[in-house]
């Protein structure tokens, strides 16, 4: 019994201290802007490496003062950002500026697909919260969702940057 017991405590021992180090080794949250050259963030989406963003139009802007005026402060008005191609499909947002201040980021593309759709469905309101929260397009990427993640941040910062932020 005395052995069982050694043996039981030795591998709860061992256990807690693999998970200990495992803990410790993961890491803070990548930004979705971050270079991704490097290996993908863990628990992302599977698949081929990411494709190179296709050329797509400028970010433009609709209604409001488009501009900053000199002040900073950037315009009111609803952004488009350009269309970031992942090997998942396209990825493109609006963002929608009152005084400055984002206010709402609205999906125009996402991924397609039947996995992608279920993992758009649980990634997107979670980027676009963060989003919010933020206030700039500078957000972490969603664990399992790395390349729509990538392509949301690009698109949103294309957005940003037409509105002069």
């Amino acid at each position: 019994m005395r052995k069982i017991t050694m043996a039981l405590l030795s591998t709860s021992a061992g256990v807690a201290l693999l998970l200990g180090a495992k803990a410790a080794s993961a890491g803070a949250p990548r930004s979705a802007l971050a270079d991704n050259a490097g290996a993908r963030h863990r628990g992302s989406q599977t698949g081929p490496a990411p494709a190179a963003a296709a050329p797509s139009p400028p970010a433009t802007g609709t209604g409001g003062s488009g501009g900053s005026g000199g002040s900073g402060q950037a315009g009111s008005g609803q952004f488009t950002g350009s269309a970031v191609d992942t090997p998942y499909g396209t990825v493109q947002v609006q963002a929608v500026l009152s005084g400055g201040k984002l206010t709402d980021v609205t999906v125009l593309q996402q991924t397609d697909g039947r996995h992608s759709s279920q993992i758009d469905s649980y990634a997107l309101p979670v980027l676009r919260s963060e989003a919010l929260a933020a206030q700039n397009a500078n957000i972490d990427v969603v664990s399992g969702a790395t390349y729509t993640s990538d392509g949301y941040a690009q698109s949103l910062q294309a957005a940003l940057d037409a509105a002069g932020r």
